[in-house]
């Protein structure tokens, strides 16, 4: 068997066993745009809520392991296209939303509700990016709690469901008002190991480039960021999950475990009596601009 046929047998193999299992028939999200076919939606199995911090890294359990989210969204001209991606590579992702995107009459307001009713009824997770996207140990607590809180109240009523993951804008979460704000409504806040920098490029080649050395710096991998925002990131998803193709046949023909590609429920651990603590990537977050 020829290495291209080999990781495009692998990928399959690894991404099904995530995949749902029937295809329903898409639906109009604004006038003259339909979203493609997608799958029904499969609820985490458990409650995401109270776990302890994801700091991007695989979970044990895993020798290596992807997950992708996307933030900053739904934005309506470029959202339904990855989610065709995704379902034809059979990838679960999480979209962590911003509150102002979504809250409002406007046509492109409504497209966008509806959008993240989509997102979740193909079977991806949404989560709580804040409403205007600002650092929150900036902030006094009350509008801390406006940030989050409208969000959540957004997502719930167009979804029935109220995130139960956070990521910070920035990835900044260390001051003690701004936890305790997470803290106190159990949620479990998620970082990344690998930034794709698709905030700072215009094309896909340069964010499947920038990935392709994030996984040499990263070889067990991890947490992905990545924003659907963006219409160069969302073209360079196929390019990203070729580069993975080849490596996971590089590594099975090394004899060696491959990459699955999991979900972010998947990194959940019940934080129980432990405080919750702050951004252990603010190490890495630092060296880049202040627009993720």
């Amino acid at each position: 068997m020829s290495v291209r046929r080999l990781a495009a047998s692998l990928l399959l193999s690894l991404l099904t066993a995530v995949a749902p299992a029937q295809a329903t028939p898409g639906r109009t999200v604004a006038p003259g745009r339909t979203v493609a076919p997608g799958r029904a939606p499969t609820p985490p199995r458990r409650s995401l809520l109270g776990g302890q911090h994801i700091d991007g890294r695989c979970p044990p359990r895993f020798r290596r392991c992807l997950a992708f989210t996307f933030d900053d969204g739904p934005e309506i001209v470029t959202t339904p296209r990855l989610l065709d991606l995704l379902d034809a590579h059979h990838v679960r992702a999480t979209f962590f939303v911003v509150g102002h995107r979504i809250d409002g009459d406007e046509p492109h307001h409504r497209a966008q509700r509806n959008l993240l009713r989509e997102i979740a009824r193909r079977g991806h997770l949404l989560g709580n990016h804040t409403y205007h996207h600002v650092v929150l140990g900036n902030l006094r607590p009350s509008q801390i709690a406006y940030e989050i809180d409208r969000t959540g109240d957004l997502i719930a009523r167009a979804t029935g469901r109220r995130p139960e993951l956070l990521r910070a804008p920035y990835g900044l979460l260390t001051a003690p008002r701004s936890l305790g704000a997470v803290a106190a409504r159990n949620l479990t806040p998620a970082y990344w190991m690998i930034d794709t920098h698709d905030w700072e490029v215009t094309s896909a080649e340069a964010v499947q480039a920038r990935f392709r050395q994030e996984l040499l710096e990263h070889p067990h991998g991890g947490v992905v960021l990545m924003h659907d925002t963006r219409p160069w990131s969302v073209r360079a998803f196929p390019l990203i999950m070729q580069v993975v193709a080849r490596r996971n046949a590089e590594l099975v023909a090394r004899g060696e475990a491959p990459f699955a590609i999991i979900n972010l429920d998947q990194f959940v651990v019940p934080r129980g009596a432990e405080a919750l603590r702050g951004a252990p990537l603010n190490r890495r977050g630092a060296r880049g601009s202040r627009r993720r």
